[in-house]
């Protein structure tokens, strides 16, 4: 199995999916910074059906596999390529795009929910987290926002969707079972059929 989504040691939890949660559209604001202490901002990310991927630490590997199995999942291509390969996969078409129109991307974007640390400490997790996770930027939680914004279930896997347009369309928290997974796909691929038109 590939490994570029999260490296070994990354606080991060998932596992497949259990409770599925539409919710109505709400703009979501998300600053936080990554292992390499440069400033992250979901905003940047408009245009993109956005997938963050989060838990803590006790989840870290069923994290990393939903995380990889979410990209494959819309970049088939990425399947057993390293990291910077796996990055650039392209996305799946999309039906009804006008001629040249490109297809709506999906990011999954991993998040290691790291609690509310002690700032001292800080720099020790994302060393850390950079050396476990190199190739891959990950998102880092100090402020327990995700939990705050979209609930989390400590151990598993919880999954927020955002719109192209940036606002909460989705999460899920817990365990993944098919029908879910099934939900999950079907709401992205809606999203981004809202997205191009």
């Amino acid at each position: 199995m590939t490994r570029f989504i999260w490296g070994a040691a990354l606080a991060c939890a998932c596992g497949a999916i259990g409770s599925a949660q539409p919710v109505p559209p709400k703009d979501v604001a998300l600053m936080m910074e990554d292992q390499f202490d440069r400033k992250t901002d979901l905003a940047d990310l408009r245009g993109n059906v956005v997938l963050l991927v989060y838990g803590d630490r006790k989840g870290t590997d069923a994290c990393r596999a939903l995380g990889e199995q979410l990209h494959i999942c819309w970049h088939p291509t990425a399947k057993g390529q390293p990291p910077e390969k796996a990055r650039t996969a392209p996305v799946v078409p999309l039906d009804g795009l006008k001629p040249g129109q490109a297809a709506p991307n999906v990011v999954v974007v991993p998040v290691a929910c790291c609690g509310k640390v002690p700032a001292a400490i800080r720099p020790t997790i994302n060393k850390q987290i950079a050396k476990a996770s190199p190739d891959v930027v990950v998102w880092l939680d100090y402020t327990d926002a995700m939990k705050a914004a979209f609930g989390l279930t400590a151990g598993e896997p919880n999954v927020a969707v955002i719109d192209a347009a940036g606002r909460v369309r989705a999460k899920y928290n817990g365990t993944i079972d098919q029908p879910n997974m099934d939900a999950l796909v079907k709401t992205v691929q809606a999203l981004r059929t809202e997205a191009a038109k």
